[in-house]
């Protein structure tokens, strides 16, 4: 079974096509569960496997997952992971590449302590949000180690995963990784190196363009291969979203 990636539940227009509609959200979510399908978090997904279960993730961490996407996976009894960027908590998205000035904002603490008290899991999503494969080695690591560290001491939790922004990696991005203490990371669709698979486990994201038909084909893995293309296409996009905002260097400091 897949692990399904979301962004954005958000009602409000923006030209990005990894927002989708509450409405849209919801649809999905009745969908599967009428299929017989069970959403759970990463670490359940990934220490109690199940033929039926699909593991639910979040990235980014905007504010509306707590208002929109929340109360429609708590009216199923349904937890989900989300990768939030720690530098951005309670911020708006200027790390994005927003065309028509159209911000959003992120999960503020309260909203994150809300989430994991009601089972949700919590992970991190870098500090800044940069392509880690296009920064020196010393300011990597500063990304892994200082998001992990804030997120542990404001919520409380150990953090043990990371989503890498943009679905980068790379074998130098994964030793560092694992010398900053995470156990395992989410990709997009590169994550082929068996070396390296507790770093690259592969996730088809969920877009704006997905009907119940296309949706339902993502999670019973059907046109698989067809699908896994789209997503390195959109993985390829991705990439220029990158040079558009941070230009070839890539870089917050």
């Amino acid at each position: 079974m897949p692990i399904l990636a979301y962004h954005m539940v958000e009602p409000d227009f923006d030209l990005a096509i990894t927002r989708v509609s509450p409405q849209q959200f919801s649809r999905q979510i009745d969908l599967a569960l009428h299929r017989g399908f069970s959403f759970v978090t990463l670490d359940e997904y990934i220490h109690r496997p199940s033929p039926s279960s699909i593991a639910l993730t979040f990235d980014d961490g905007y504010a509306s997952i707590h208002q929109y996407a929340f109360p429609i996976l708590q009216k199923h009894n349904i937890q989900a992971t989300v990768f939030i960027i720690a530098g951005y908590v309670g911020q708006f998205d200027a790390w994005d590449v927003n065309f028509g000035s159209i911000r959003f904002r992120h999960l503020s603490w309260p909203q994150l302590e809300a989430l994991h008290q009601a089972g949700w899991q919590i992970e991190s999503h870098s500090l800044y949000h940069n392509d880690l494969t296009r920064i020196d080695r010393a300011h990597c690591l500063r990304e892994l180690v200082l998001s992990k560290r804030i997120i542990e001491k404001r919520l409380r939790i150990r953090v043990r995963y990371i989503s890498f922004p943009f679905g980068n990696s790379n074998k130098q991005v994964v030793q560092l990784c694992q010398q900053a203490g995470y156990e395992g990371g989410v990709v997009m669709s590169r994550g082929n190196d068996p070396v390296n698979q507790p770093f690259g486990r592969q996730r088809l994201g969920i877009y704006y363009f997905d009907n119940q038909r296309t949706f339902l084909h993502k999670i019973l893995a059907k046109y698989e291969k067809s699908y896994k293309f789209m997503q390195r296409m959109l993985d390829v996009c991705s990439d220029g979203t990158v040079l558009v905002k941070h230009g070839i260097r890539a870089i917050k400091r």
